[in-house]
């Protein structure tokens, strides 16, 4: 995955933002990767139960090698707007909530750039977003962001 340590506000404010990293590559099953992601929601939701500032977050995600035809497995594109609408119904909260298939970067600086613009506190507009990291890998997240909207 990434080294998360750089990615917090720097001085006294709490932090608005959650990075989450989900490693699926060793499951060997739908069922088992299914069963690990709903495991790292649960994790996510305890963490923003703890820190109710968080108004933003990012799980970056490793797709599945184990299992017969993994390979055409992608993240499903629902999974944000469900991590969204979930924490707004049952936490009573607005959350910006954006799932990224980090399964191909081989690049863990440029990675580190995408997140820390995808969590900084100018990224504002969208709501939910499930992108690879294909996606943005050639431009900014907002650019991204952008194409995705049409």
């Amino acid at each position: 995955m990434v080294d998360a340590s750089g990615l917090a506000d720097a001085g006294p404010e709490p932090a608005r933002s959650l990075l989450w990293g989900v490693d699926l590559t060793e499951c060997g099953s739908r069922r088992e990767a299914k069963a690990c992601w709903q495991h790292a929601m649960y994790g996510v939701k305890a963490e923003l139960d703890q820190h109710p500032e968080i108004r933003r977050v990012c799980v970056a995600c490793q797709r599945p090698r184990g299992f017969p035809r993994s390979a055409g497995v992608k993240v499903p594109g629902g999974l944000s707007l469900q991590i969204h609408n979930d924490l707004e119904r049952d936490r009573g909260r607005y959350v910006q909530a954006l799932v990224l298939d980090v399964t191909s970067c081989e690049e863990p600086s440029l990675l580190r750039e995408r997140l820390s613009e995808a969590l900084s506190g100018d990224s504002r507009g969208w709501n939910d977003l499930t992108l690879s990291w294909d996606e943005i890998s050639d431009c900014s997240f907002r650019e991204a962001w952008e194409s995705s909207e049409f």
